[in-house]
């Protein structure tokens, strides 16, 4: 029996979705983390997170199949640097077509269901990737927090404890930002809060975990946090519209876009939990592309590998069977709640 994978590997879990040749899915899966290869005992996580996934999904699935099941097609999309990825999987994967992408290009076909248009992702960090009609792609951003990561969780954390040491210097605003950090973090000053950062003691995801801080002093009317959110909207919107000067150019600014020229524009990650940046993000596309359709994605990532898995066999999924993939994994959701 055919059967196709495809796995969203993300830096606090990993998910499969199991499907057979008529695109009806047959199992679902989670797993822990299976990135960042390149440190020491990287490569082995990477391979037991990803044989315990697969077991799990094979055994889930109401059909017979084995361990040592060979996919028709399965697709993984990777956070980070793929190469050493790909050797790892090409070894432990049985696929007839297999292919190992950047997780930002699985969240792509994901959020436009495989149609053309561009996607922001905004969490620990930032990229932006888009496709045209004829499949070409770009991708801008996602140089990592100390060369990128534009408007980022990171970004926003560490413009937070920035805003904090300004007030202290005294040619910063005060903000509800100081009190807050010191009393949530318990720390007694500017020095002791970057301390903890610069010795190494909190982490760069520990930085980018302040941005729901900075949101909820926005939403207190905070004008420094609100600044530091729109700012990183518009930071968002950039990189999206880098994308789309690449993808979908106009002759002219003053041009009335044709139907071809006018793209999705999607968007995901934690960060755009914060209606302040999503907003700002909006605001900042619709100025200078007003013709972009600004949506959430239609599909989740992993369900974009699952479409890529397809693709990689020569196969293009209907979008009609797309809609109903997302009743059967809310369907499995609901039946995993109520046990």
């Amino acid at each position: 029996m055919p059967v196709f994978l495809g796995v969203d590997g993300g830096q606090s879990t990993t998910k499969a979705v199991l499907a057979d040749e008529h695109a009806n899915i047959l199992a679902q899966a989670t797993g822990g983390p299976c990135d960042h290869t390149e440190e020491p005992g990287g490569p082995e996580r990477l391979e037991q997170v990803i044989q315990a996934l697969i077991s799990r999904v094979l055994t889930t699935a109401k059909v017979p199949l084995t361990e040592n099941q060979e996919f028709a097609g399965a697709c993984f999309g990777m956070t980070g640097e793929t190469e050493i990825k790909r050797q790892i999987l090409e070894r432990i994967v049985k696929a007839q077509h297999l292919s190992v992408v950047h997780d930002s290009v699985n969240a792509l076909m994901g959020a436009t269901a495989g149609e053309p248009g561009v996607i922001v992702i905004a969490g620990t960090g930032s990229v932006a990737r888009g496709m045209d009609s004829s499949s070409k792609h770009a991708r801008v951003g996602g140089w990592g927090h100390v060369f990128g990561d534009e408007g980022s969780g990171y970004q926003i954390g560490r413009a937070a404890v920035r805003a904090v040491a300004a007030e202290f210097d005294g040619f910063g605003q005060k903000t509800r930002l100081t009190p807050m950090l010191f009393g949530r973090l318990g720390v007694n000053s500017a020095y002791e809060l970057m301390a903890k950062y610069y010795s190494g003691e909190w982490s760069r995801d520990h930085l980018a975990g302040l941005a729901g801080w900075v949101h909820e002093a926005a939403e207190g009317g905070d004008p420094v946090a609100l600044t530091v959110l729109r700012e990183a909207g518009r930071a968002l919107a950039e990189l999206a519209l880098a994308v789309i000067s690449l993808l979908f150019p106009s002759e002219t600014s003053q041009e009335i876009a044709k139907d071809s020229d006018v793209p999705i524009v999607s968007y995901t990650g934690g960060v755009f939990r914060s209606q302040f940046v999503l907003s700002a993000m909006r605001e900042a596309l619709l100025n200078k592309r007003p013709q972009a359709e600004i949506r959430p994605p239609l599909l989740p990532p992993v369900l974009g590998s699952l479409l890529l898995a397809y693709r990689c066999t020569g196969r293009d999924i209907a979008s009609e069977i797309t809609k109903t993939w997302l009743q059967t994994l809310a369907q499995a959701s609901r039946k995993q709640k109520d046990r």
